[in-house]
């Protein structure tokens, strides 16, 4: 009380003011009908596409990631050494940016990055292993075609849009738990690096292909966060995933 007292009237009214305005607009944005703000109760539509974590440091980050993973479908993540993880190694802070997605997105946790290589390659041989990081040999992720479920469509030689030739579909829950089989022949596992040094460099070697977003600035790189929805959701619109086809 002796606090509010003191502070400055202006400042107690202009605090007070952007307050009520902020609570008049989200009521205003709950009565509007066409506007969605509650998740779905539906069941999750996943797609042949893992997320490997090499050695993340930061749980806001983790968590932002698999927020965004589980909006795209994605079936699991994977996450190696010092990668905050779901009931591991901050939890706590993770789950604050997750906002529950880290209980929907199965996960599994690895020692190490070369563990979690090693578990695809012997598990789920059918994915392509993609490496997101700038390098001299990294190619635009726009550029790369990501193999998977084929529901995409191509361009044939006179530049008309056709069906791709692949038959294999998307299915609804997929993939129960981490282990399983992905309920595909077909997809891809994105591998992100810490957020300074990226992609270990023992590892990039081994994967099948490397991607980068492209810069326009001075920066070298977006924050990992940032980069994954960018490509996650590339893939799917190669893919032809879209909200009617996975409804």
């Amino acid at each position: 009380l002796d606090s509010i007292l003191r502070e400055n009237a202006d400042v107690s009214s202009n605090r007070y003011a952007r307050q009520i305005d902020f609570l008049a607009k989200r009521h205003r944005s709950r009565e509007a009908e066409w506007v969605r703000h509650t998740d779905t109760a539906e069941d999750r539509v996943t797609f042949p596409l893992v997320l490997v974590l090499d050695n993340l440091r930061s749980a806001a980050n983790v968590g932002s990631i698999y927020r965004s993973a589980e909006a795209a479908g994605c079936a699991a993540i994977l996450t190696a050494g010092i990668t905050p993880h779901p009931n591991g190694n901050g939890a706590e802070k993770l789950a604050k940016s997750a906002l529950g997605a880290e209980r929907m997105v199965d996960s599994m946790h690895f020692a190490t990055t070369s563990d979690a290589l090693e578990y695809l390659r012997e598990c789920r041989p059918g994915l392509c292993l993609v490496g997101m990081e700038t390098t001299e040999r990294s190619r635009i992720y726009t550029e790369f075609k990501y193999p998977g479920p084929g529901v995409g469509k191509e361009e044939d030689d006179d530049g008309e849009v056709v069906e791709s030739a692949t038959t294999d579909s998307t299915t609804e829950n997929s993939t129960t738990a981490a282990g399983d089989s992905i309920n595909s022949s077909k997809g891809v596992a994105l591998f992100l690096g810490n957020e300074v040094s990226g992609v270990d460099t023992e590892i990039m070697p081994l994967l099948d292909e490397v991607v980068e977003i492209p810069m326009f600035g001075k920066k070298n790189s977006l924050n990992v966060a940032a980069c994954a929805p960018v490509v996650m959701y590339e893939i799917l619109r190669q893919w032809g995933v879209s909200s009617s086809s996975s409804s």
